[in-house]
């Protein structure tokens, strides 16, 4: 299968305020009463041309009407005010990323102008700066080329959609975010998913957001004879391959009939298949932003970011699965789910750490089910249920049970101190002899849930059967 590929990563990064403006970058508000609605039109680019992909958006007199917050929007985010200056911490974040990307960085960032008419931004247009070129990561099949790295704002968030309606909120217009662009390196749909895993874990190493929607992942793709085609829309990276390889078998199907592949962005299916969504954007939809200075970007500036990267995410994994000996695929699974910090500030000397990986990704559901909620036990009140369990103060089955009433602001219920399994077993096998192995641990799971494990139990019966 010959295909030619690169991937463009956008990442939302972990800033106080939004690019051009002071608002907050949460999502914690209702929206309120007051409502902006807009018509966009398309207009010419630096070039004189007016952008191909910017004349499909405005086609059909499209309405768009945007939700406004009490501090998560402001009058530069309903473009009813000229931005602020260019936020240095979502630049210094930027910077970073840059710099464990390998890239180069011009001497001036430069905001410019990207035409976007779906209605995402207020503006018509979407601020975007370079911030890096010409890096390089370094995979399994050799080194892939970063062809740049942009600090931009992200777009509004999709309320509503109808046919030729959508409402917006303006609560995510602005978050500064980065988007990757790597070189048309790939060859096969597997190199593209672990060339995004590759960035992911380089992003996740710096101050990004993390959780649903704060990472999106498009793909282009070409094949001989084709043109490049972009898709959007990836919602599992393990989808990634099957998608692509349904794209290049589109695209071939379409070069054998002897058909023109048209350079088109594309939406990825459910089903692996992909859509139609408009035609692909060109140079025409880029000139200057003059309402933003430029930033100058000294030697220094670059020389002190470069001796304080952080270490890189895989290598604190390969050190922590060393020290702790557990399997480094758990080590993953936690700082994909956003849990290593919570991981590491548990004490892990005192209690087995595979056991406490465990908790913090398979425990939520159970404890959820129970009326609790894990997420709202910081990490001195998980300390405190594993130090007990630790000194044998509760068993395995009452972590869970405390961790729940800890989530609701309760204690826990006080332990019944250390059971004597042994005899407790002894004592029942005279009290009540010749019942079946099952019987007998129903009696005594009911007797002694919360404070030995069923575990414990198990092997102490047996033993006790046996003699």
């Amino acid at each position: 299968m010959k295909m030619t590929g690169g991937l463009e990563i956008h990442q939302r990064l972990d800033t106080k305020e939004k690019l051009f403006c002071r608002c907050r970058t949460t999502f914690s508000e209702k929206p309120l009463p007051l409502e902006i609605r807009r018509k966009l039109r398309a207009v010419a680019g630096e070039t004189g041309e007016v952008d191909v992909a910017a004349q499909h958006e405005v086609s059909g007199g499209k309405e768009f009407i945007y939700k406004t917050y009490p501090t998560e929007s402001c009058l530069i985010c309903s473009d009813s005010e000229p931005p602020r200056p260019l936020n240095l911490e979502a630049l210094d974040i930027s910077l970073e990323i840059t710099l464990l990307l390998n890239c180069e960085i011009p001497d001036e960032i430069q905001v410019m102008r990207k035409t976007v008419l779906d209605g995402s931004n207020t503006t018509g247009f979407q601020r975007t700066a370079v911030v890096g070129m010409n890096g390089w990561v370094e995979v399994s099949f050799g080194k892939v080329g970063i062809m740049l790295v942009a600090l931009e704002e992200e777009a509004c968030q999709i309320l509503k959609k109808e046919k030729n309606r959508t409402v917006f909120g303006l609560n995510r217009l602005g978050i500064p975010m980065v988007e990757i662009a790597t070189a048309p390196d790939i060859k096969t749909p597997e190199q593209a998913k672990e060339v995004a895993e590759k960035l992911g874990m380089i992003l996740r190493s710096s101050r990004v957001q993390r959780g649903i929607g704060s990472i999106r992942q498009d793909v282009n793709v070409s094949v001989p004879g084709g043109e490049r085609t972009e898709i959007k829309g990836f919602q599992n990276l393990k989808e990634m391959p099957r998608v692509i390889e349904g794209e290049v078998k589109r695209q071939l199907s379409l070069v054998k009939k002897g058909k023109k592949v048209e350079r088109t962005v594309r939406k990825a299916n459910p089903d692996g298949s992909t859509s139609f969504l408009r035609p692909l954007p060109g140079a025409a939809r880029m000139y200057p932003e003059t309402d933003v200075l430029p930033v100058k970007i000294t030697k220094d500036i670059i020389d002190y970011k470069r001796k304080n990267l952080p270490e890189l995410l895989e290598k604190k994994q390969e050190k922590l699965t060393k020290e702790l000996g557990i399997d480094s695929n758990l080590v993953k699974a936690l700082e994909k789910a956003g849990k290593m910090e919570l991981f590491q500030q548990l004490p892990l000397k005192k209690t087995k750490p595979q056991f406490a990986a465990t908790v913090l990704l398979s425990y939520p559901g159970e404890v959820k089910k129970r009326g609790g909620e894990l997420g709202k036990v910081n990490a001195k009140q998980l300390t405190d249920v594993f130090e007990k369990l630790g000194k044998g103060e509760i068993s395995k089955d009452m972590v869970i049970d405390s961790i729940v009433q800890t989530s609701l602001g309760k204690k826990p219920a006080p332990s019944k101190g250390k059971v004597d399994l042994e005899a407790e077993v002894h004592r029942l096998l005279k009290e009540k002899p010749g019942l079946s192995f099952g019987a007998y641990m129903g009696i005594l799971m009911g007797k002694l849930r919360g404070q030995v494990s069923g575990e414990d139990i198990s092997r102490a019966l047996k033993k006790g059967m046996k003699g």
